[in-house]
């Protein structure tokens, strides 16, 4: 990260919705009134059949009877009437009282829940009441029944191309930061909130940034040895000596701009222990299916093409020598080379996207996973040249490669000692070739993009309003998000500890973070009754899958040093903040976080560190340090603080429950409980396991995203690891809340809400935490990409595989949210 739904006929009364009324435990049957009339109605008609169809023996042909026995057999047929009139007394009586005691139940229900009248119950209360549509039903599509008002009654906002309960949740805190941001600085402040405060004005200064033009980026340009426009176009060489590789390096060391090749520092994935040096395979700066695929996203790329040759435009016209800009963006010669470019830019980057592994292919990282020296990796790359090769393209020397890359930093690399994590050997070897077929001015002119399209952004609002547009044409965006959220968001960014250090003081509390504990342990208790119960895993790989849950480190709220006296100061060490020049601060601020990070190589992991600031609304699991992650941001409503458990534990419980799962999905499971990649299962419950595994690809891959038209669904395999932590998180989660029922039977019900039992109010808690959507293009873009499944399939994929929720719901079997087939791992 970065962190993510009644019965079918009023007719029937099913025997445990008859006992949960008695018990005053919920509702899921016809009201009261219905009841009784239901009830009436057939003692009415069995009254009738009486009549129409009295006892034969008062009508059959009989021996003449002396008038003795007449009388006596009067007499008998008397008292049994009379006993069947007392009976039929009885019996109505019992049934008024039938009626009164269900009145009373549900009454006494609604003043249970009336005691619930903190400002938490009736704000959860109102939110449940306003998301849920009752014209659904929840055994069709608990989703339309629990979020159908919700989504109706909040319109995607004209600034972004969704919007769900995260995004809600995330808009406030962008304005609680706002506030802090803005208010004051104070001489008992750290130094690094000052500069967030600082830098967050600078943000805001679109004058200052207008006035100094794009000439910040040129000198960027220059220092990579890059010219103001594309090179090859008249007056824009690169030098003589110009060296493609030294600018993809100093590209890495100083903007953290990974071209061709993802480098970065972090633990050994075989030895968590020590830190070593990783290259991975990046994107080619534009999604690499729609590029593949340039008919089904036609809009997609034929937009990207526009965007690329009017920036192009732009910055012809910024630097050119004409009377206006304008003129100059509009002049023949500036369009054909803009347009000649574009089509450049997007041929190479087409083939780029060709020696991609794709997502399905990189879930295995074991296949990946390579260890190798420079002079390994060289002869790898090396052997897979063409000897057709012109040899006009660019060979990567990996040690001057990462002699570059470590440049100005306290490490000098040992490349007899040191070595190199490779994560995708077959992409290094497929890029060697591609590049040394390439010809040496289309590489210079892709590098060029690629640096100029991340650094224009930052300078005037010309390339801005070119950007809104691509947005707007793609993802739907109708207006511009405010500037003071966009500042608000780069300041969180940059100096999220420093915020956090402000945010925390004022909006968390140390309750919250207890409170929050006692569910995680809830959860985890739960997982491991879980793995104690499970039939399909041989006792070796138990023990192994216990210890690991033993092992794992839950962090909430934020890091315990955060308000410590000097921390922030050693943590921001070399920050600087220019005020007045944003361009420049983010080069500064850029160059000093990658020199810490380059230099973690020779300094020991730090498996107690928090992977985030606590200003964020997410949630994390960590395969590397075995630990999850619950940030402040996340630690309120809709997600936490609800009133009730029952919606706290469907809420956040679900969420600690997923992150906590994470560790055992299709990808944690191959960690072990240090966080080592390695082994430690049995062949045979691994068998067994991706059985399992394999239900659930199936399902979600059967779900169609109908929005987007009959050639879209759910991506099953990508998703895989989110829908088995969305799965077995539930799980857990409604076994821990079920554990604090047996510690606190009275929990009352929600005010207004009383016919919901705890359990279905435990299911809404799950579902409302869902309610979202999107415009068609971020919902193709998340289909395509996304290792998420859509809102609506998270809710009706989890749900519709647990049988608690269809016993709660009174769903029948073979209904949509009640299949036969139901796909349980965890």
């Amino acid at each position: 990260m970065s962190v993510r739904d009644t019965e079918a006929s009023v007719q029937y009364i099913p025997r445990r919705a008859e006992k949960r009324i008695k018990n005053g435990e919920g509702s899921d049957v016809m009201p009261v009134d219905e009841i009784e009339e239901h009830r009436r109605h057939r003692q009415r008609s069995g009254s009738m059949r009486s009549v129409d169809h009295p006892e034969g023996s008062v009508f059959s042909r009989q021996p003449v009877k002396s008038p003795l026995e007449v009388r006596l057999i009067f007499l008998a047929v008397l008292l049994t009437l009379v006993l069947l009139a007392l009976v039929g007394v009885i019996g109505f009586l019992m049934f008024l009282n039938r009626g009164v005691s269900l009145r009373m139940s549900i009454a006494e229900r609604r003043m249970a829940a009336g005691n619930c009248v903190t400002p938490e119950c009736v704000r959860s209360a109102a939110r449940v009441l306003d998301s849920i549509d009752t014209k659904k039903k929840p055994c069709d599509d608990f989703f339309e029944f629990a979020c159908g008002s919700w989504i109706e009654s909040n319109p995607i906002p004209d600034t972004l191309s969704s919007w769900d309960q995260f995004r809600v949740l995330r808009d406030q805190l962008l304005r609680n930061l706002r506030g802090l941001l803005e208010r004051n600085s104070t001489a008992k402040e750290p130094l690094p909130v000052a500069q967030a405060k600082a830098l967050y004005r600078t943000c805001l200064d679109t004058a200052r940034m207008e006035a100094l033009g794009v000439e910040p980026m040129l000198k960027v340009l220059r220092r990579l040895g890059l010219p103001a426009g594309p090179p090859g176009d008249a007056g824009h060489a690169v030098a003589a000596d110009f060296d493609p590789l030294t600018t993809v390096a100093k590209s890495q060391r100083v903007l953290g701009l990974s071209l061709f090749v993802g480098f970065y520092v972090s633990e050994d994935l075989r030895n968590t222990s020590r830190n070593v040096m990783v290259l991975d395979q990046v994107s080619p700066g534009f999604n690499e299916r729609y590029l593949l695929d340039p008919v089904r996203f036609s809009t997609e790329v034929r937009e990207y093409r526009i965007y690329l040759e009017d920036m192009v435009r732009v910055q012809m016209a910024r630097i050119s020598s004409a009377t206006t800009a304008q003129a100059a963006f509009n002049s023949p010669e500036v369009k054909k080379a803009a347009s000649t470019f574009a089509d450049e830019i997007l041929a190479f980057s087409t083939s780029l996207a060709k020696i991609i592994t794709t997502s399905e292919q990189r879930r295995d990282v074991n296949s990946l996973f390579h260890e190798l020296r420079a002079n390994e990796l060289q002869n790898l790359t090396d052997a897979q040249v063409e000897e057709s090769a012109t040899g006009e393209g660019m060979r990567i020397d990996w040690v001057k490669y990462l002699t570059k890359v470590m440049e100005n930093t306290d490490v000098k690399l040992d490349f007899n000692k040191d070595f190199l994590v490779v994560l995708d050997a077959t992409y290094l070897q497929k890029l060697a070739n591609l590049l040394s077929r390439t010809k040496r001015s289309t590489i210079i002119r892709y590098l060029w993009w690629s640096i100029f399209s991340t650094l224009a952004p930052l300078t005037v609002q010309d390339f801005r309003d070119l950007g809104f547009r691509f947005s707007q044409r793609v993802l739907g965006l109708s207006q511009r998000s405010p500037r003071w959220k966009g500042c608000t968001g780069n300041v969180n960014s940059n100096f999220g500890m420093a915020v956090s250090y402000l945010y925390v003081q004022e909006y968390f509390q140390e309750k919250k973070r207890e409170k929050a504990l006692e569910m995680v342990n809830d959860v985890r208790h739960a997982f491991e009754e879980i793995v104690k119960e499970l039939q399909w895993m041989d006792a070796g790989t138990k023990a192994r899958t216990l210890e690991k849950l033993e092992a794992m480190r839950p962090f909430i709220g934020f890091p315990g040093w955060l308000l410590s006296p000097g921390e922030l100061e050693a943590y921001y060490g070399g920050a600087e903040v220019i005020e007045g020049e944003l361009f420049e601060t983010y080069i500064r601020l850029s160059e000093a976080s990658l020199k810490r990070a380059l230099e973690d190589i020779r300094r020991t992991s730090d498996k107690d560190r928090w992977i985030t600031a606590a200003t964020t609304v997410n949630a994390f699991y960590s395969p590397i340090l075995n630990s999850v992650t619950f940030p402040a941001g996340i630690l309120q409503p809709p997600f936490y603080g609800l009133g009730l458990e029952s919606l706290n534990y469907g809420a956040i419980g679900a969420i600690m429950g997923h992150e906590l799962t994470h560790g055992f999905d299709d990808q944690g499971r191959r960690y072990d409980k240090d966080g080592n990649l390695r082994m430690w299962w049995s062949r045979e419950t691994l068998v067994e396991y991706q059985k399992r595994v394999q239900c659930i690809v199936d399902q979600y891959n059967a779900f169609p995203v109908k929005q987007l038209g009959g050639n879209f669904s759910v991506n099953g395999v990508n998703t895989q690891g989110e829908n088995i932590a969305d799965n077995g998180g539930l799980r857990e989660a409604l076994r821990a809340y079920r554990k604090f029922r047996e510690r606190n039977p009275q929990e009352p019900l929600l005010p207004g809400l009383a016919e919901y039992s705890h359990d279905q109010l435990f299911f809404l808690g799950f579902a409302h935490m869902w309610c979202g959507h999107a415009t068609n293009g971020a919902l193709r873009s998340r289909v395509v990409n996304g290792v998420h499944a859509p809102n609506r399939f998270r809710v009706i994929g989890t749900l519709s595989n647990m049988k608690e929720f269809s016993e709660a719901w009174g769903c029948p079997a073979g209904s949509p949210m009640n299949p036969p087939n139901k796909c349980i791992l965890w």
